[in-house]
């Protein structure tokens, strides 16, 4: 092979960290990823602050937990101040161990997160990363599509031939303009000053985040890390943006809350947030992932946690496509479902940046329980897809421990579970247990802490998808054997579970 020509089963396109979790949880189930960037390392800038306990999940299932732990800072709590300096609404702090089997929210300074990704990215053998790499075209064919790059340092071009490609590529997203696919805009288009400190110990600054109303140029505070610190400023109508990021005007907009002697100024930077997704997830062999499908506000502080749930989505689709037989139509649910449940968080955090000039409890409680926040509501239902709805199917999974304090999903792996009652495990006949390998569905046979989960689920047995979304919730045996038979003819098995 030409030093210069690549094969692949999958090339990713952006390593950002949803780009890396992709080829990362790819490599994982054994497929063959070449990897590009046209950065050549991890960008040193901070971009995405937040994580939360379905994150952590994902680092769980590629062994990274306890890589990325220390970088971290569990959430503290945030609190909404009016215009008169009151305050109106707060979160709690993040408890120490929430329903996903982690802290339900963290602070991430993002370029260590993608350095933990990075790393692991480089030591695996199935893994070609091509940094400096500025991609140019795709062209599909029946077969494969070739990715046709440039090396920003020498300028000679290279091919990668791949079964299929990922554009991760962020909001400029190259594969997103190749493919044709373009922004549903759901209106907000808001320029926001962001800056970023490191503190000394002689910064007086919340303990935790805090949203300033102004009815103008509401700010938002966030205690990043460590000693990093961010501030977040709406630019008012027709500022000059240009000057606004300049070191004295960032001063004096600090100046209530920071002093220069106190800390040191990293970076400034406008980012325009915007609510869009695109409309169309997947063009032939090519999937976009990431903000190369959606872009989020922050007020969330969802958008990373959405493109990496993006990567959850594909990899087990793409896995099942490539090495178990499944048909390719197994990968146009991927859109439909992330298309939904994406557009639910941004529409959601849209709403909340305009409460943001006059929050009220009443209002950002409500926002705040459309995503199921710190136990308050239910997080959103995936967009029709492969799941079971007629039982329960298509939200977010739990992740209870076993009666040896093991999490379930070091049990399961990256695969379909099934977490099951003894007394209903042993109502299965032995064709249908004896199917379950073949089906790749792992069997937990409920001990006494998984059956009191299982109880407070009003079930006798759970399918949980390799993403952590429940394919079904099944009260009766007879229901579940025919969740078993509706997952097997989506996947394309032969095998079924029969009744009989």
């Amino acid at each position: 092979m030409d030093t210069n020509t690549f094969e692949c089963d999958v090339a990713v396109i952006g390593l950002g960290p949803v780009g890396a979790i992709t080829a990362n949880l790819l490599a994982h189930q054994g497929l063959r990823v070449v990897a590009l960037d046209r950065e050549p390392d991890v960008m040193q800038v901070p971009r995405g602050v937040g994580i939360d306990g379905e994150i952590m999940r994902v680092m769980q299932t590629l062994g990274l937990a306890a890589s990325l732990e220390p970088f971290l800072k569990v959430f503290r709590g945030a609190q909404y101040i009016d215009s008169a300096g009151s305050v109106v609404a707060s979160r709690p702090a993040a408890s120490s161990v929430g329903s996903q089997g982690w802290p339900d929210r963290y602070n991430v300074h993002q370029p260590e997160f993608e350095e933990v990704l990075r790393t692991a990215l480089r030591s695996n053998p199935l893994i070609t990363e091509l940094v400096s790499t500025e991609v140019e075209n795709i062209i599909q064919s029946p077969e494969a599509a070739q990715v046709l790059a440039r090396s920003t340092k020498d300028g000679s071009a290279l091919t990668v031939t791949a079964k299929y490609v990922v554009g991760a590529d962020g909001g400029r997203s190259t594969a997103r303009r190749i493919i044709g696919s373009t922004y549903e805009d759901y209106g907000l288009n808001q320029p926001w000053i962001v800056a970023d400190f490191k503190v000394s110990d002689a910064a007086d600054l919340p303990a935790i985040n805090t949203h300033y109303a102004h009815p103008v140029s509401p700010a938002i505070y966030i205690h990043v890390v460590r000693d990093i610190r961010r501030f977040e400023f709406r630019a008012a109508p027709g500022e000059d943006l240009e000057a606004a990021v300049m070191p004295d005007r960032i001063w004096s907009r600090v100046a209530p809350w920071l002093a220069p002697e106190d800390a040191e100024l990293l970076r400034a930077a406008v980012y325009t947030h915007r609510s869009l997704v695109v409309d169309t997830w997947r063009h032939g062999r090519v999937l976009l992932a990431g903000d190369a499908a959606h872009q989020t506000p922050p007020f969330l502080g969802q958008g990373l946690c959405t493109g990496v749930r993006d990567a959850a989505a594909i990899a087990w689709r793409l896995r099942d496509v490539l090495l178990r037989g499944a048909p390719e139509d197994l990968l146009d649910s991927y859109g439909k479902e992330r298309a939904a449940h994406a557009r639910h968080f941004i529409t959601t955090a849209t709403e909340l940046g305009t409460k943001l000039t006059q929050p009220t409890k009443e209002s950002i409680e409500l926002l705040n329980s459309r995503v199921g926040r710190e136990g308050r509501g239910v997080p959103p239902r995936l967009g029709d897809g492969i799941y079971d709805a007629a039982f329960g199917g298509g939200y977010l999974s739990a992740q209870p421990r076993n009666g040896s304090g093991v999490l379930v999903d070091d049990l399961i792996g990256y695969e379909f579970g099934l977490i099951i009652t003894p007394e209903a495990f042993s109502e299965l006949s032995e064709e249908v247990r004896s199917s379950l390998p073949a089906l790749r569905v792992i069997p937990l046979v409920a001990d006494a802490a998984l059956h009191a989960w299982l109880h407070e689920q009003q079930a006798q047995a759970v399918l949980v998808r390799p993403d952590r979304y429940v394919y079904g919730s099944y009260p009766e045996v007879d229901d579940l054997l025919a969740g078993l038979d509706s997952l097997a003819a989506a996947r394309g098995q032969k095998e079924r579970a029969v009744s009989g």
